[in-house]
């Protein structure tokens, strides 16, 4: 974020689309189902003539990333489905659409080549209007999904695929010569045509600009730009007509109509809506997240529906100052985020699933969320824009990639892709295109004797420099840079040492790793691996990701005399570094402090990693500790050790934290220390919060300690006696 050398504000009004336009649903036929699939060996240089085997074929579902089918394999594999068009259909402005191939696609209908694709999450499509026929058609797609060599790992890799190649949580980790397995390709995301009479409409892009004045502060115009496909062979005249409406909330709709010319071939659309006073979209914590839908319909002369476009949008502003503070809709907002990595396959993930993680996340109070190295499916951030949770996206790039140019060249192209595609949804409010970068990762030049300094410099800066201008209103950053990474209790240092001052205002990655619950262990192990005592063991435990070294000799983690004390101990100690960490942060609030990202809310695969919830959706202490330490207002317990000396008399400040937007008058913060359950202590102080606030209110000194377990619980309780927020602090006396 060093690269913010100004105030940026960014007004916005966004469409949630997909990354192609969508059609109303007649006017789609679905090609998702039951295909023909074969793996074959690499087939060198691809050329329209290629021809698909003839025999070995079997079947596989689509969509669906091919791991999940039962095929175990990297590279090359056909596709091939036939599907069945009525004469009227077949005589129609036709196109083609994936929504998402992993990693590169070549494509043949009824034996004509279409053309080429590379990027595994980019829909991407193909004009086939006069290429498919009345009754059967054939299409067939040459998937290839390669992996990276070996030796290209970490500073040379070749493909834009973050976390999916190469990365600490995938199936056999980031260092392993098994760090590669149970591929992610395929055809994960649906195939469908798309069909219009003589024109369609494609390429939507909305460029909103907040145009307010003194007359009119929340005064909107809205530049809207599509091409419109015509193809018929002279000028036609046809009329736009445009209606915005409220979608999940009363108001009144506006209509828009305008005459243009087409011409045969592709068209510009531009239209211009003002929208004045909108209601506008807010995160979920601080009001309503306010959507529109905007319905777009293109007539003939005779008033025939030739296309037409149903979608949704929100209005919103979002800025970050110079000193890194988050501003949505002109109020300051502290951000309190995880890292998410949905699943290590993405066809696993539907609405429902989603949904699910995100309710998880609101229950724990998160209101942002990094979509951490990788773009996820479309159904996560159509669920935040209706859920009023905020998202920062990351580029796919993790760690070192090659400078060569066509290297270079390829990322530049699909991070225009990222944000064509994703930029109409409200929630996102920031672009990050590298992840570690060598430039910027000294510890590469341990690791990796041919590691320079100036790896990917070039490369970011372009990246950089591409997306601000693609797109003004956003944040865009360079890099997730390694000083933001704060891994002490893990990869150095101590837990504890996050009571030491915060380097930088935003904290995007830190934790603990944690064992899933018995029953999960058991999913993921055989019976005899379930206790790891031998090397042999231990070498299966680490495919699945845990990190032995860090465990035992970072961490200090006892692994006890059982399975049953190893997950105990495990879990309790991922619980604590979080909560320690959070409310340390939280009490930096603003000073330096605006964000912090929790290192990683699920397990995207049955392994042992950061997450506080785990594959199968079961949250481990650590989800409760994050729960209470972002509670929006929380009762904060400053403390510096779990453990004292008998005799001991130590102090604990008190804090009071408001995130929220209210101020809150007659409140009261009461504080009570219990020894083994018996009530020793307790101090009821009158407070006062102000809005978006936090403020130490005193130390509170404890009595002289004897041997036992001791346990200190802090509430903030409002004018009406109803609680506001909890929290407790552990410890023991020796």
């Amino acid at each position: 974020m060093r690269h913010l050398s100004r105030l940026l504000t960014l007004p916005m009004l966004c469409l949630t689309l997909n990354a192609l336009p969508s059609h109303a649903q007649e006017s789609n036929q679905s090609l998702n189902g039951s295909w023909q699939f074969q793996p074959v060996a690499d087939p060198g240089n691809v050329t329209p003539q290629l021809q698909a085997p003839a025999l070995g074929w079997k079947k596989i579902n689509v969509p669906d990333n091919w791991y999940r089918q039962g095929h175990n394999i990297s590279g090359f594999a056909w596709y091939q489905t036939q599907f069945k068009l009525n004469a009227q259909n077949a005589s129609r402005v036709a196109h083609l659409v994936f929504n998402g191939v992993d990693y590169a696609a070549d494509v043949w209908l009824n034996g004509r080549y279409l053309g080429h694709h590379t990027g595994y999450f980019q829909a991407f499509e193909f004009d086939v209007t006069g290429l498919v026929k009345p009754g059967d058609n054939q299409l067939r797609v040459l998937v290839n999904s390669p992996l990276e060599k070996p030796e290209d790992w970490s500073l040379h890799k070749r493909l834009v695929k973050g976390i999916f190649s190469h990365h600490d949580t995938r199936p056999g980790g980031a260092w392993s010569e098994r760090g590669q397995e149970k591929n992610t390709g395929g055809i994960w995301a649906p195939v469908e045509l798309q069909f219009a009479d003589q024109a369609a409409v494609r390429q939507l892009q909305v460029t909103p600009r907040k145009q307010a004045t003194q007359a009119k502060p929340q005064h909107w115009e809205i530049k809207t730009e599509a091409v419109i496909r015509q193809h018929v062979s002279h000028e036609t005249p046809v009329t736009v007509e445009a209606s915005i409406s409220p979608e999940n909330f009363n108001g009144p709709a506006l209509h828009f109509s305008q005459q243009q010319i087409l011409k045969t071939g592709n068209n510009r659309l531009d239209l211009s809506f003002p929208l004045d006073n909108p209601a506008l979209w807010w995160p979920y914590e601080h009001g309503k997240p306010n959507l529109y839908k905007l319905e777009l319909s293109l007539k003939d002369a005779s008033g025939k529906l030739l296309d037409r476009q149903q979608q949704v949008f929100g209005v919103r502003e979002v800025k970050a100052d110079e000193s890194l503070q988050w501003f949505v809709n002109g109020r300051r907002m502290f951000l309190r985020g995880t890292n998410y990595i949905a699943s290590q396959w993405l066809a696993e993930m539907t609405p429902t699933r989603y949904r699910q993680d995100l309710e998880m996340m609101q229950a724990a109070h998160i209101n942002a969320v990094r979509v951490h190295a990788h773009v996820t499916g479309k159904d996560f951030y159509e669920l935040c824009d209706r859920m009023g949770i905020l998202v920062t996206q990351d580029f796919p790039l993790l760690w070192g990639y090659s400078d060569d140019p066509a290297f270079v060249t390829e990322a530049r192209s699909q991070a225009k892709d990222m944000v064509q595609s994703l930029q109409r949804h409200p929630s996102i409010i920031s672009w990050t295109m590298h992840n570690e970068p060598p430039w910027d990762s000294p510890w590469m030049a341990q690791k990796y004797p041919d590691y320079q300094p100036d790896i990917n410099r070039k490369l970011d800066e372009l990246l950089y420099a591409d997306v601000s201008k693609l797109d003004t209103l956003r944040v865009v950053r360079k890099e997730s840079a390694t000083k933001e990474h704060e891994w002490m209790g893990w990869y150095f240092d101590h837990w504890l040492a996050f009571s030491r001052p915060a380097p930088t205002p935003w904290s995007t990655e830190f934790g603990a790793q944690a064992l899933p619950n018995l029953k999960g262990l058991k999913r993921m192990f055989s019976k005899d691996l379930l206790w790891p005592d031998t090397e042999a063991k231990w070498r299966e435990w680490e495919y699945h990701n845990f990190q032995r070294k860090e465990t035992f000799e970072f961490a200090g983690v006892k692994q006890g005399r059982n399975i049953e004390e190893f997950i105990a101990n495990s879990q309790h100690y991922q619980a604590r570094l979080i909560q320690f960490a959070v409310e340390n942060y939280r009490r930096q609030r603003y000073n330096p402090v605006s964000a912090v990202f929790q290192f990683m809310f699920v397990e995207n695969w049955p392994s042992i990693n950061w997450g506080i919830v785990d594959y199968w959706r079961d949250p481990k202490a650590g989800y409760e500790a994050l729960r209470t330490a972002y509670q929006p207002v929380l009762p904060s317990l400053e403390w510096k050790q779990d453990e004292y000396e008998a005799g001991a008399s130590p102090q604990v400040g008190l804090w009071a934290i408001n995130d929220t937007w209210r101020g809150f008058e007659h409140a009261s913060y009461t504080v009570t220390l219990y020894r083994e359950g018996k009530q020793l202590d307790s101090l009821k102080l009158p407070l006062e919060m102000l809005p978006d606030s936090g403020r130490k209110l005193r130390d509170y000194p404890l009595p002289v300690l004897e041997k036992g377990q001791y346990e200190l619980k802090a509430e903030i309780t409002g004018q009406d006696g109803k609680s506001m927020g909890r929290n407790q602090y552990r410890f023991s006396v020796k």
